[in-house]
């Protein structure tokens, strides 16, 4: 697939070899074909392929005619490419008159790899967001770029969404999809209904996806992945603030609540009492975990990491928590999940 490129960056030589195969297509007249791969070459600004696009949609080929759409595209081309993309600019303007005060800021189009696609212009956004939701993929973008910009924003989301989970790779998400963390384990179902839902069986939660959802759309993997972070957070929710609390009553050590965050494994808020633990703990074992907390527990003690912070961790926790704590044992497999 063009998008996946386990880097954070979308390459110049893809987008290229993406233009040069998309000029091939356009002299075959498979101008549909082309249009797809001139959608992928424009992240980043790939010029060329800016200024295919709005002659295409200027003339209605492979897509239907928009001369809006083709209005943006020669916008967004033009001063960076060459004369004649201005004049073609200047001659869409003619034709839309004082229809360009008429354009919609919502839109809904279909792409053959990537599903539903809703698009809202602003004149508020600098730089576009993707968020990912069951169904379809919603973008925001500035009023100034075309619609079908929102393929190359998703492109990019999907290319950075690989780069910050640095290359981890869940192999192919469908209906055998399985991820096995020690205190949490995750599946995947089809169910019987159009929307998500998930179930729960002891520390397994079960994804239960559309009856008709397409595993194939890049888009529905990444919400299968982003809907599965919920439920880790959901399961660190219900583990971990109960654990603190059996702790701080086995060892009598103060606190006030548990707060559970997505950031190193835990902090003691010395004025306030609270106790923070990244949901990430429950890819952990128990007992790594319990280290944890003691931990962050002997910190409304002492505040520093010195001898009498070990020599009080020793007292409450004993010389296995001392060593779980001093090796972080279970910290060198902390992957993240998203």
């Amino acid at each position: 697939m063009f998008y996946n490129l386990g880097e954070g960056y979308y390459s110049r030589e893809l987008k290229e070899r993406q233009f040069s195969e998309a000029q091939s297509l356009i002299k075959r007249g498979r101008y549909a074909d082309a249009i797809a791969l001139l959608r992928r070459a424009v992240v980043d600004c790939y010029t060329s392929a800016e200024y295919y696009l709005a002659y295409c949609h200027s003339h209605g080929y492979g897509v239907e005619r928009n001369l809006e759409a083709a209005l943006r595209w020669y916008g967004i081309s033009c001063g960076r490419y060459s004369d004649w993309a201005k004049k073609d600019y200047e001659a869409v303007v003619a034709q839309l008159g004082e229809r360009r005060r008429q354009l919609p800021e919502h839109e809904v189009f279909a792409d053959s790899e990537f599903g539903e696609i809703r698009v809202h212009l602003s004149t508020r956004t600098d730089y576009a967001q993707v968020s990912f939701a069951a169904g379809h993929t919603y973008v925001n973008q500035h009023v100034s770029e075309p619609y079908d910009m929102a393929v190359a924003h998703i492109c990019r989301a999907l290319v950075n969404a690989d780069w910050r989970r640095q290359g981890y790779d869940y192999g192919r998400i469908d209906e055998n999809f399985e991820i096995n963390f020690p205190l949490f384990k995750l599946r995947i179902e089809r169910g019987q209904r159009e929307g998500y839902s998930y179930k729960k069986n002891g520390e397994i939660y079960t994804i239960i996806a559309p009856y008709d959802v397409n595993f194939d759309n890049p888009c529905v993997r990444e919400y299968i992945i982003k809907y599965g972070v919920g439920l880790l957070k959901r399961a660190a929710e219900e583990y971990l603030p109960q654990r603190v609390a059996v702790l701080s009553a086995q060892t009598g050590l103060y606190y006030s609540r548990c707060r559970v965050v997505a950031k190193s494994w835990g902090y003691y808020h010395y004025k306030s009492g609270v106790v923070s633990l990244s949901y990430f703990l429950m890819k952990c074992t128990a007992e790594f975990v319990d280290a944890v907390i003691i931990h962050e527990l002997v910190h409304s003690l002492c505040k520093r990491h010195d001898k009498h912070f070990y020599d009080t961790l020793l007292q409450y926790g004993g010389e296995r928590v001392v060593e779980v704590d001093k090796n972080s044992i279970g910290a060198n497999n902390r992957v993240e999940l998203l």
